[in-house]
């Protein structure tokens, strides 16, 4: 089934159709934390975006005998986001955070955008209590860029000027590499911790999936394109993906395999 959401502004929408991709790894990393074992939990979703970790959470809530979620914070740099997250479940947000907060601190797929993963990953060490726990999603890889996109411009968009891939332009360089992953929480603190490759197949709607990636090579082109480039191509990179993938695949959902790295650490 289609996502409903027409009338809705443009990166909201984009956030709620890549949730077909991210809300997967996301609920795999919630059950790799264990939480599910607790009793009285306190969490931060940091880089929450449109809030499908928070759905899972209270989701887990509901389900999971015994435990008691006491404290649920969303948090995300952009304030529009934080705004539908608390229409869309009445999240709290709650700032700033004292040392020793949360019994728990996710960030699904955020810490590929933190300027400085180094001090992310102290802050939110910082706010974890003893025993606590920290979990982040991320891409070992983006494979529809060589699937699709790539492609998609050589075929339709010959004459655009070339395009980085999104893994060499997140600004926390690193976060594919398990050995790499683990040496930073090591430096950060973190004990415990596991890296583990969580491989899934989600079915995509093709107009939906090819806007929603689309708009991520958008912000890619603005950076490396000129202003004249960019206002020459940009309009047509969705509909060249949509006809590769269609050239491809045909009409209707498909399923498009995916591989996250999903790593979970301990505070003592």
């Amino acid at each position: 089934m289609a996502i409903l959401t027409s009338g809705m502004p443009l990166a909201q929408r984009v956030a709620l159709i890549s949730e077909n991709v991210t809300g997967p790894p996301g609920a795999e990393m919630l059950r790799l934390s264990n939480m599910a074992s607790c009793e009285e939990v306190t969490v931060l979703d940091n880089a929450s975006g449109a809030g499908i970790l928070v759905s899972h959470l209270i989701d887990l809530a509901a389900t999971a005998p015994g435990l008691q979620l006491q404290r649920l914070v969303a948090g995300d740099l952009d304030p529009e986001a934080i705004r539908y997250v608390k229409e869309r479940q009445q999240a709290q947000l709650i700032i700033p955070f004292p040392d020793a907060s949360f019994t728990h601190v996710f960030a699904n797929f955020g810490i590929l955008f933190s300027f400085e993963d180094g001090k992310a990953l102290s802050e939110t060490y910082r706010v974890l209590q003893t025993d606590g726990t920290a979990g982040f999603t991320t891409w070992k890889g983006i494979k529809w860029w060589a699937d699709l996109a790539k492609p998609a411009f050589a075929k339709y968009l010959p004459d655009a000027p070339g395009l980085p891939a999104p893994e060499d332009i997140f600004p926390s360089p690193g976060w594919k590499d398990p050995n790499l992953i683990l040496k930073k929480m090591d430096q950060a603190g973190f004990v415990d911790v596991k890296v583990t490759e969580f491989h899934f197949a989600p079915k995509v709607v093709p107009e939906e999936f090819c806007e929603a990636t689309a708009a991520l090579v958008k912000l890619i082109a603005k950076r490396a394109w000129s202003e004249a480039d960019f206002r020459r191509y940009a309009g047509e990179l969705e509909g060249a993906m949509l006809r590769c993938y269609q050239d491809d695949f045909g009409e209707g959902k498909k399923q498009v395999r995916m591989t996250a790295l999903i790593t979970i650490g301990k505070k003592r």
